[in-house]
């Protein structure tokens, strides 16, 4: 990462290796170029100067740099303008620069422009011609001086917007004058994971093989914990000389995998700002040789994935009363879900899996602080009354211009019918109870279940183990096979026995699946509500042999206190099992309800 902002190698010059009269130049030496000639005779031909690049440890000076970095603007009033549009694939930026007259502070006072759409997939060969109308302008990190980057948008020679040009519909959007009173705010958090060049293997990990679990890379410091640092503040800097309202950097969960914050940005400015960044960004890996992916799951297994959380308020949302307009506007989104998933970028399905801090993609939800929803509210939103909503579903490929003005739309001005809203709040209702209610209920129980279990499993084992080393006195006046493997112990009665090693055996793998339940009830999806609700039934089965058993003991007379505590703690564990497995049980049934109601409206 060193030489991130080092020009491509075609760019350097080597040291001349061929030359007898070469040598390696010394560090005193640097920012000069060298020519020797033979003395030994007369020159016959330019051939005899040998032009060294300086070199020192193993640093080659760039003979273009000064080139590069010429300020122009004491010599020339004219700039360089790079035009920027989005390609055919929907999600990759193409740019070509040209030379303006004069410094510009305004995009209508750029020409428009043309480029082949035929090369971009975004023309027929036969009549290839798109128009570029410059839309916004940023000041360009690469060039300095007053040469800008343009933000453009792509039409037909005809004026019409070609299908790849999502800006003029979110334009639309932006100026209905409804949109414009509410001052749409956004702050999106654009996640990216860089690659190595030649393998395409995240920058960091050992080729065709994997780091540590994730866990110290999230926000993490070091050579073994932080890979892409040098990008990631080079990008930082870029942006804020550019004018782009960048707030913020971070290193992801997955190694080689980091995060930028762009906002508080209103209506179409958020858009801009996030594709001049990715513009930017593609520059800076271009030039440090790294790969860029917005991939939304890059790695496929235990990775966390890519997304662009969006985090998203009105002037409504903002003022005193507004969580009820949060929570008007979470039903709106629960009953589009369907069309917002797919425009929120391609591939999604990979990423949005229930797990790895994600809401499953075909389950709508909302929660307070939960970052496991599709919409998230904010603890202090909750507290304060007003603020906003974070939607968790965008992936890291999304487009800016299409989320945003969604956002808008649904929530400012797409008005459901009476039925619709009816259903969507009585399923929110459901959901709620769900991920809330029922969620929490399971939780405490199976705490409950893991401690009393942790207690059968004390006593049964004391008792088994007691047993055993008393039994070689009792078994020596049995017979066979009684002497060989006496369940009658030596304490108790004859349901003794049998009694501990079915408890104790209960104990073990109740203390077990409520462990493993533990997990899959705080993931509260289908797949791990299916497996917390078939562990937790074959537990609870065990348990009610062992309370059988206990039962018994009971019936033949209780003559320990050991035992009594046992037989008491094994009656109370198979209740509590029976009501964890029956709350396990409704959530397997209501997320099943909610996946099936939204595969419909699908």
């Amino acid at each position: 990462m060193a030489q991130i902002l080092a020009p491509t190698s075609q760019w350097q010059m080597k040291v001349t290796k061929s030359s007898a009269t070469a040598s390696p130049m010394t560090a005193k030496m640097w920012g000069s170029l060298v020519l020797k000639q033979n003395k030994k005779g007369p020159t016959r031909s330019s051939t005899k100067f040998r032009v060294l690049a300086t070199k020192s440890e193993g640093y080659t000076i760039n003979r273009l740099e000064g080139l590069l970095n010429l300020d122009l603007t004491p010599f020339t009033d004219k700039i360089i303008a790079e035009y920027i549009w989005i390609g055919g694939s929907g999600i990759d930026v193409r740019s070509k620069s040209r030379t303006i007259s004069k410094p510009v502070e305004d995009p209508s006072e750029l020409p428009k422009w043309n480029y082949d759409g035929s090369s971009t997939g975004q023309a027929p060969g036969e009549d290839s011609e798109v128009i570029l109308y410059p839309q916004a302008i940023f000041k360009d990190p690469f060039r300095g001086g007053n040469n800008i980057l343009v933000i453009c948008d792509a039409y037909t020679p005809q004026g019409e917007p070609i299908p790849t040009n999502k800006r003029a519909r979110a334009a639309e959007i932006f100026k209905n004058k409804k949109v414009i009173d509410e001052v749409p705010w956004y702050g999106i958090e654009q996640e990216y994971t860089l690659l190595q060049t030649d393998v395409k293997w995240p920058l960091g990990w050992p080729v065709g093989g994997y780091p540590g679990p994730q866990g110290p890379y999230y926000c993490g410091a070091g050579a073994d914990k932080s890979f892409g640092r040098d990008i990631s503040d080079a990008h930082y800097k870029a942006c804020l000389y550019a004018g782009i309202n960048i707030s913020g950097t971070n290193g992801e969960v997955m190694p080689g995998q980091w995060e930028y914050q762009v906002g508080p940005s209103v209506g179409i400015e958020a858009g801009d700002h996030i594709w001049a960044s990715r513009y930017i960004l593609e520059r800076i890996t271009e030039q440090a040789g790294v790969v860029l992916t917005l991939d939304p799951k890059p790695i496929e297994g235990d990775w966390n994935g890519a997304g662009c959380h969006t985090n998203y308020s009105t002037k409504s949302m903002r003022e005193d009363g507004g969580f009820e307009v949060i929570k008007k506007a979470i039903l709106n989104l629960s009953l589009r879900h369907g069309e917002h998933i797919s425009a929120y970028g391609e591939g999604n399905e990979r990423r949005l899996t229930g797990k790895h801090e994600t809401a499953s993609i075909n389950t709508f939800s909302w929660g307070v602080a939960n970052r496991g929803c599709s919409i998230r509210v904010g603890r202090e939103t909750e507290k304060q009354g007003k603020g906003y909503l974070e939607d968790r579903r965008p992936a890291s490929n999304m487009d800016p211009y299409i989320v945003t003005s969604l956002l808008a739309e649904t929530t400012l001005l797409w008005e459901p019918t009476l039925e619709a809203e009816a259903l969507a709040a009585q399923k929110l209702s459901l959901n709620a109870m769900a991920s809330g209610g029922s969620k929490s209920a399971a939780s405490i129980l199976l705490v409950v279940n893991l401690i009393l279990y942790f207690i059968v499993i004390v006593i049964a084992s004391w008792a088994a183990n007691h047993g055993i080393q008393r039994s070689r006195e009792t078994a020596s006046v049995l017979s066979i096979p009684a002497r060989i493997f006496p369940i009658y112990f030596p304490f108790g009665n004859l349901a003794t026995g049998f009694f501990v090693i079915f408890s104790l055996i209960a104990g073990v793998v109740g203390f077990g699946t409520s462990l493993t339940g533990l997990h899959n009830v705080f993931q509260w999806d289908s797949p791990s509500l299916h497996t917390a609700a078939a562990s937790s039934l074959a537990t609870w089965s065990l348990t009610l042999l062992a309370m059988g058993l206990a039962c018994k003991e009971i019936g033949l007379g209780w003559t320990d206190a050991n035992m009594r505590t046992l037989e008491v703690i094994t009656i109370i564990v198979s209740a509590t099992q029976m009501f964890s497995t029956c709350v396990i049980h409704a959530g397997v049934e209501d997320a099943i309800a909610q996946e099936r109601g939204r595969n419909e409206r699908v």
